[in-house]
């Protein structure tokens, strides 16, 4: 069973640099949406340099061939870092045995299809159980 269980893992090579610069606020988009694409793009003009601030909705603007998009930025919390994996690119199968981390993060910019970010939304309800799993294991 261990084995097996080994033979399932997947390796994350951290580069400790990586972990000790974050990047820019705008650098990870979090997009209601899926690009079969793995590779660099000119995503500052083609996409962030559109971003605009609606002061009425409080939220950001932009689109996304043609799909109108809202967005916040996000800060993760206390004490949490995100980060970007690599994972290769496909061979044969879709298995991988390691990903390497290319760049960590903050703060991220949020995304929803023609609707405000609230606290409704799915990654607004997790970070919430964040708060709840510190509460249940911190001692006092």
């Amino acid at each position: 069973l261990l084995d097996s269980l080994l033979q399932e893992m997947t390796t994350i090579k951290v580069d400790k640099n990586v972990l000790e610069s974050s990047e820019k606020e705008n650098f990870v988009q979090f997009m209601p949406l899926k690009v079969k694409f793995n590779g660099k793009t000119e995503i500052e003009d083609r996409f962030t340099a559109r971003t605009v601030r609606n002061s009425e909705k409080n939220c950001l603007e932009n689109t996304f061939r043609g799909f109108p998009l809202e967005g916040e930025v996000m800060k993760l919390p206390e004490g949490y870092k995100g980060l970007v994996l690599d994972t290769g690119r496909s061979g044969l199968t879709d298995e991988k045995s390691s990903v390497r981390v290319t760049n960590s993060f903050d703060s991220f910019t949020y995304w929803n299809y023609d609707k405000v970010p609230s606290q409704s939304d799915n990654y607004q309800q997790a970070l919430q159980w964040i708060k709840v799993a510190e509460a249940l294991h911190t001692t006092k």
